[in-house]
């Protein structure tokens, strides 16, 4: 992504990433190559369904985290908490919308920021950002979803492309919500192509 980044002059001026290992390796290896810092942000946690996980693994302290990951900004005060029980897909997604909302005015000088998240908040977090519920939001592994914003509201301009990857699209998440006697169900899923 970091080679896509420099190959199209993207400018990125902020990485933000979830507090998990795995996401903070791959805006490491970005980070390190456009020479930026990491801000960890807690609101763009996974998804943990309540039903199936009974306790939130949570993640490790920022102090362990930097001696792995020396870019992560210190100072930075995340603006959610993270989820401690689980939460259903709905809750996700207010997640997801109060995190995204709260991310796009942290700063006027800001114009290229980029998220680094798993699938189920990837899509919640994109679908907020457009303000289309019922979009259907691509998210294969190492994906790229691009919003920019337009006048007041915010257009989705890539969706999962994977361009960039030498072997293309990989387990592609698509989630599908489903409403159950007032209770909201998720279905995931994945396709390899």
């Amino acid at each position: 992504l970091s080679q896509y980044f420099v190959k199209n002059n993207i400018k990125i001026d902020r990485i933000y990433s979830s507090p998990l290992y795995r996401t903070l390796q791959t805006a490491s290896i970005i980070a390190d190559k456009l020479d930026l810092e990491i801000f960890i942000e807690y609101g763009l946690s996974e998804w943990y369904d309540p039903f199936e996980k009974k306790i939130y693994p949570g993640c490790a302290p920022l102090s362990l985290l930097r001696k792995f990951f020396p870019r992560i900004n210190p100072t930075y005060i995340p603006i959610t908490k993270l989820p401690n029980n689980g939460e259903t897909f709905q809750e996700l997604h207010r997640r997801m919308d109060r995190t995204m909302q709260s991310l796009i005015g942290e700063e006027e000088n800001i114009k290229c920021v980029l998220i680094i998240v798993h699938a189920a908040s990837l899509v919640a977090g994109a679908k907020a950002l457009i303000k289309q519920p019922n979009a259907v939001i691509n998210c294969a592994t190492c994906s790229l979803t691009k919003c920019i914003r337009s006048k007041e509201s915010w257009v989705l301009e890539l969706n999962g492309d994977t361009s960039s990857l030498s072997h293309g699209s990989e387990n592609n998440c698509i989630f599908t919500e489903i409403v159950e006697d007032d209770n909201d169900v998720e279905e995931m899923q994945v396709n390899n192509y």
